[in-house]
């Protein structure tokens, strides 16, 4: 019976605790795991927050940084530089293509202003490396200031490199891009060329002979595309057609001989006298033996010994940015007499009087002269002339250096820059003689500017001074095949001067050749043609700062080939 009692008050007893909550104790250590359990959680919600975040910021930069690279190697390094010196086209398109939709704000002043530029690396007295923005060219500033890679005259529609030769800089080229958006990040970018000793592709060195690929002396030649170049050829035959009547037309040398037949039957009636007379019969003789009825003149004789001049004109319009390129060429042969018959064989018996503006080819009267103008290049807004080829016969009668037969006179009032190549072909019927001919042979070469438009230097000390046309010519070296290609020796064959259209003085010779850049027609000279590249992405601001190491994001290497 107590059994059952004790047993009845235990369930009793059980059914009560069933109802009873949590003890305080219970509680603390419940809420203490969960605590653990909430930061850990968070934590790891906070760090992958922020891993996709860098993963994200990484993405994006890489992205900018790829973008920068193919750029830069699709283009010739020249071009490179003159995107970031002006990176706005004359289509008003950004050179450097990945930032077309984001051209409304390369260096517009603003805010969020996207820049754009070249800049020169320096060290502080600290040693610190510090960057400082180019000087580009403003109008009336010597060239010789300008620390741009390129020098324009006209915003970028025209330029001409300007290779960092000398000073801690050398061979080195440095342009920075600042607020660069992609998606919704944005950034710095620094990007680094180098062709320097430290790249690895220069080598030669005081006490070292190797070379690396920036220091050979490899030919720099164009390819003939008319859209950016214009070639002019000077055609003989053409112009001996013009003498013999080949072209269809009437010969000048048939009109000569007209012209000759009629003197020599005025000059044989005037010595003869009266035709009834009685000694005219013997006088009509005496006059025959005397001089022979004239004949027609030889055509290369006479086109040999005629006064060639060829005149090439650039007309370039800076607010249009169009050039064009007209030739006027004139042969003269008015002193020309033969030594077979000095008398009638001669050309001054034309009408002119030696005054070529009296010329006139539809009258019979003219025919010591011929003269023929054409336009051979046009540009267009979008395309900029940059060489001018003229290729000629040189005339090996022409063996005066005072007086030469030869010459060839370029006009270039406004300044263009463009390269000039003068060649000299072979006759395939002087191959005998060439060597000779070559060595005896002399012309003139007269480059017109206006120098005190380009640079001070040229009023004060003209040898320093550079012209806007360069020349690269065969002239000065004997091109008979006896001679290696590479190996030509030099010869004096120009009568070089360079003439302002003002009026100053003109400067010859060798000072006339360093003014022009003269250099032979594969423009051999030791240049950087590879760089290392690398294109460096840091956090928005850093360029204000230096690009501190702090604020790199990543860096991509490569290479430039020029």
């Amino acid at each position: 019976m107590a059994e059952r009692e004790g047993s009845i008050q235990l369930d009793r007893k059980k059914k009560n605790n069933s109802n009873a909550g949590m003890t305080l104790l219970e509680v603390i250590i419940a809420v203490s795991i969960f605590s653990i359990t909430a930061i850990v959680l968070l934590q790891s919600f906070v760090t992958s927050g922020r891993i996709n975040r860098k993963s994200n910021l990484y993405l994006e930069a890489t992205t900018v940084a790829q973008n920068i690279m193919e750029e830069i190697k699709a283009k010739k390094f020249e071009e490179v530089s003159l995107a970031f010196n002006y990176p706005i086209d004359s289509s008003n398109s950004a050179r450097l293509t990945f930032l077309d939709t984001q051209k409304s704000r390369i260096n517009n002043g603003q805010s969020d202003e996207l820049g754009v530029r070249e800049i020169l690396e320096s060290k502080d007295n600290s040693n610190q490396v510090t960057y400082t923005p180019v000087k580009k060219y403003v109008d009336g500033m010597d060239e010789a200031n300008v620390t741009a890679s390129v020098i324009s005259t006209d915003n970028g529609k025209t330029y001409k490199f300007n290779p960092r030769k000398t000073g801690d800089n050398a061979s080195k080229y440095y342009f920075e891009l600042t607020n660069v958006t992609n998606n919704h990040e944005t950034f710095d970018a620094l990007v680094e060329f180098d062709g320097s000793k430290t790249s690895g592709y220069k080598k030669k060195t005081a006490t070292n002979n190797e070379e690396g690929k920036n220091d050979y002396l490899t030919p720099n030649i164009s390819k003939l595309d008319t859209t950016y170049n214009a070639p002019f050829i000077v055609e003989k035959q053409k112009y001996l057609d013009r003498f013999t009547g080949k072209d269809g037309s009437e010969g000048l040398l048939q009109r000569q001989l007209r012209a000759a037949q009629r003197k020599w039957a005025d000059d044989l009636a005037e010595y003869c006298g009266d035709p009834n007379g009685e000694n005219y019969k013997d006088k009509f003789q005496e006059f025959c033996d005397k001089y022979a009825e004239p004949t027609i003149l030889n055509a290369e004789d006479v086109f040999n010994s005629a006064k060639k001049t060829l005149l090439v004109t650039i007309e370039y319009n800076k607010e249009t940015g169009k050039v064009s390129v007209d030739a006027q060429y004139t042969i003269d042969a008015y002193d020309y007499v033969s030594k077979d018959d000095p008398v009638y064989g001669r050309m001054d018996l034309c009408a002119c009087d030696g005054d070529v503006s009296k010329e006139d080819s539809n009258s019979g009267e003219y025919f010591c002269t011929i003269v023929s103008k054409q336009n051979f290049y046009t540009s267009s807004v979008e395309n900029a002339l940059k060489n001018i080829y003229i290729f000629y016969y040189p005339n090996y009668n022409s063996k005066s250096s005072i007086n030469p037969l030869d010459e060839i006179i370029v006009e270039n009032e406004n300044n263009y820059p463009v390269n000039l190549y003068i060649v000299k072909q072979q006759d395939e019927n002087n191959k005998d003689t060439l060597l000779l001919d070559e060595s005896k042979y002399r012309m003139s070469l007269r480059i017109k500017e206006k120098p005190s438009e380009i640079k001070t230097t040229w009023s004060t000390n003209p040898s320093l001074f550079r012209s806007q046309i360069k020349l690269r010519t065969n002239l000065d070296y004997n091109i008979s095949e006896i001679y290696k290609k590479l190996d030509r020796p030099k010869v004096s064959q120009m009568k070089l001067s360079y003439e302002d259209v003002e009026g100053r003085a003109p400067v010859s010779g060798t000072t006339a050749k360093k003014i022009l850049d003269y250099n032979g027609l594969d423009d051999r000279e030791e240049k950087d043609r590879i760089y290392a590249a690398k294109v460096s992405i840091y956090k928005t601001g850093a360029a204000a700062k230096g690009f501190p190491d702090d604020e790199l994001i990543l860096t991509l290497d490569g290479t430039e080939e020029n």
